[in-house]
């Protein structure tokens, strides 16, 4: 009751005109305020026929015609007038008298009559205090403590029907739902079901609390939804946070141009943020206004059953019953959004993108990795497929999905040529080259979250290279085919040693023309043995016998031009047995019987020479190729590979003599395939019978299963196949 007292005029306080209430009208909401207030209020804001309460928010309908008469009066607030009323009398203020209606200051209370009497009133009643008034209580206003505002607060109803005034309501009619007096029993309500008064409001209590339970119960959702809500935000604020600095350090490996990347990047999280930010206040704004709502339906009901008398309690029981249905009906907001937001960095200085934001919270337990083979041979694509799977929470948020794939091999010295790249299905193909044989961990990463499978681990074994056949010529047929060069239209030329000539044939293998013939003339051969394209329309010739490099045209079978003689000098030859040619267009030849390898112009003038001095001196090369900056030469007598620079300085060495893996008998033609993402180094094993495959660095990574009796030169072709020429069969076999 203190705590009543302390905030009696803050409970009788419209929060409208923020004054004493004047005919307080209870709505839906069970918030109260004058009938004025709330009249202005609802027509001005009104939309659609409903207004909106101005304390909590909860769209109210407009009463019927407009009537704001009409709406339930809040007899608790009416009750508290009073006793407001009477505390202020207290203190010098007037009021009415209960009897003769006089307004006084001196105002008094008859406990046992109720009624409030003013010094005349209070005088008469002592008059007739024997006959009619003996043992009644009657205390000045001034002189009240805190039990008598109490009693004064649930002093008994008077019936409101007429000639009935002064008879108590004492019962409770159950037909008509109302509160009667003896009289109305004997009259209006006749044969009627009746309780006594307290006997119905007590029925009422239980029923009342029974609500207040269920809504607090309520309540306490609401605030564990709060809770989650605060804590969303905060995690989402630590997040973003951590994305921005992610994308600062980002934006710190490419400065030069990255500037303009990195705000829009931040911009993006900001805004990220923000929206999220705004549907989660939301979520805690309705949170809050049906917390509101409950404590406002609780309060109400707290003081209607502890404070109030019966009649009020009675009358105030449908609309309290209809406020908790409906605070119960209503739908706890979901969360909106969850507080993953990242940064996801997918820096690549040529592209200049620092990444993208992710706001999609992958379900890494539900990713998968599919497609993943035991057939994994070293130098060939190893390709598998990552599936993403977005968390539940994210599915019906609307969120554009964006992804980024991570894919880490390891050894990741022994891998090559990683490319992923995103499918239709929103799945990611994973493509790899092992470059060697054995044990490989791959982990994967989903917008940098590891999938919990990862690493997985793989075996690589050696690649088999398998003769599939013959290749198929049609037209003319080379006696002794040696070298062989595929152009990147798929026009292959073969050289036959024998025939001292060149021929021609289409990507099918339809025989297209005949270059030179035997001679020791510009443009007539002599037992030639290499050949390279020089570019797609033009071939480089090594003329063994006639000592010398010769260039033709192979689409008009024009001579070009030759270049070289005889000799130890420099631009001489002594059986040149291959040709190469360099990033700059430069001639490379194995200078068979000097020992040497000659790097020439063009035109044939000398630029530089090497493998002829040193402890690592070449030994009758056979042949040369230029890889990554890198000569690679058959030293055939040595059997083995010697890597040199671009300068010419020794590098180091590939294999030995012997028939084990790796090891060499007479190697001779070599060649790198370049189909797709494949960079392996093959080479014919003449004396060995077979084609063995290395990585660049000489690791040994797999051969040919079926025999050859003397392969001699080896090309690919643009659709994958490698052609290997075999002397002894005089035959020219597709591998793969």
């Amino acid at each position: 009751m203190e705590s009543l007292f302390k905030n009696l005029t803050k409970q009788v306080t419209c929060s409208i005109c923020l004054d004493i209430y004047t005919k307080p009208k209870t709505i839906a909401c069970l918030h109260t305020f004058c009938c004025e207030c709330l009249e202005k209020h609802a027509l001005v804001s009104q939309r659609q026929g409903k207004f909106r309460c101005p304390d909590c928010q909860t769209e109210v309908g407009l009463p019927e015609g407009n009537r704001f008469d009409n709406l339930p009066t809040s007899f608790l607030h009416n009750s508290l007038l009073s006793l407001l009323a009477v505390r202020q009398s207290g203190n010098g203020s007037q009021i009415s008298c209960g009897i003769c209606k006089k307004n006084s200051a001196e105002i008094s209370y008859c406990f046992n009559c109720e009624k409030l009497m003013c010094s005349d009133c209070v005088n008469a009643h002592e008059l007739f205090q024997v006959a009619a008034f003996e043992g009644h209580k009657v205390t000045q206003v001034k002189q009240f403590q805190v039990q008598d505002y109490e009693a004064l607060l649930k002093r008994r109803s008077f019936c409101s029907q007429q000639y009935h005034e002064r008879e108590v309501n004492r019962f409770f009619c159950l037909e008509c739902q109302t509160c009667v007096c003896q009289i109305c029993i004997n009259t209006d309500h006749k044969n009627h079901d009746v309780d006594p008064l307290e006997k119905a409001a007590d029925a009422k209590r239980a029923n009342i609390m029974a609500g207040v339970e269920l809504l607090k119960q309520k309540r306490n959702v609401y605030t564990d939804l709060m809770r989650e809500v605060e804590d969303t935000t905060s995690k989402l604020e630590a997040n973003s946070t951590k994305a921005i600095g992610e994308v600062s350090q980002a934006a710190n490996q490419m400065i030069a141009k990255i500037r303009e990347r990195e705000w829009e990047a931040i911009t993006e999280l900001r805004n990220t943020g923000v929206t999220r930010t705004e549907k989660l206040d939301c979520v805690n704004k309705q949170t809050q206004s049906s917390i509101k709502q409950i404590d406002q339906a609780v309060e109400f009901a707290n003081n209607l059953v502890q404070r109030s008398a019966s009649l009020d309690i009675l009358q105030s029981n449908k609309n309290l019953e209809q406020r908790f249905e409906n605070l119960n009906k209503t739908a706890v907001p979901a969360l909106p959004v969850g507080p993953f937001v990242k940064f996801v960095s997918t820096i690549a200085p040529e592209s200049l993108s620092l990444g993208f934001v992710a706001t999609s919270e992958i379900d890494v337990h539900r990713s998968t990795v599919q497609g993943i083979t035991e057939n994994l041979q070293a130098g060939l694509a190893a390709e598998f497929l990552v599936c993403p799977k977005i968390s539940k929470e994210e599915l019906t948020g609307g969120t554009q999905r964006k992804l980024h794939v991570e894919v880490l091999v390891e050894p990741a010295e022994q891998e090559g040529s990683l490319i992923i790249c995103e499918k239709e299905d929103g799945n990611f193909q994973v493509k790899f080259v092992p470059k060697v044989p054995g044990t490989y961990n791959i982990t994967v990463k989903i917008n940098g979250d590891k999938l919990p499978n990862s690493p997985f681990t793989v075996q690589v074994k050696k690649r088999q290279l398998e003769i599939v056949g013959e290749l198929d010529l049609k037209g003319e047929m080379p006696q002794d085919p040696t070298g062989i060069a595929v152009n990147s239209n798929g026009l292959i030329a073969v050289v036959d040693h024998k025939g001292h000539c060149v021929l021609i044939y289409d990507k099918e293998g339809k025989f297209v023309r005949k270059l030179g013939c035997y001679g020791q003339n510009p443009g007539q051969f002599k037992g030639p043995n290499g050949i390279t394209y020089l570019n797609d329309d033009e071939i480089l010739v090594a003329d063994e016998l006639n000592h010398c490099i010769q260039q033709f045209n192979v689409h008009t079978g024009n001579f070009v031009k030759s270049f070289g003689k005889k000799g130890t000098g420099e631009s001489e030859f002594q059986n040149p047995e291959s040709v190469c040619v360099d990033d700059e267009g430069r001639a490379v030849v194995a200078d068979h019987a000097n020992d040497r390898i000659q790097v020439l112009t063009k035109d044939g003038k000398p630029v530089f020479k090497f493998g002829d001095t040193g402890a690592e001196k070449l030994g009758n090369p056979t042949g040369c190729i230029y890889h990554k900056n890198m000569f690679i030469v058959s030293d055939f007598l040595n059997n083995s590979l010697k890597v040199f620079d671009s300068s010419g300085t020794f590098l180091y060495k590939i294999g030995k003599e012997g028939k084990a893996d790796g090891q060499f008998r007479g190697p001779w033609g070599l060649g790198v395939e370049k189909y797709g993402n494949r960079q392996n180094l093959l080479v014919c094993d003449s004396n060995n019978g077979r084609i063995q495959q290395f990585t660049v660095e000489g690791c040994f990574t797999g051969k040919t299963v079926t025999g050859l009796q003397d392969p001699m030169n080896i090309a690919t072709t643009p659709d994958g196949r490698i052609l290997v020429s075999d002397i002894q069969t005089q035959k020219i076999y597709v591998l793969k």
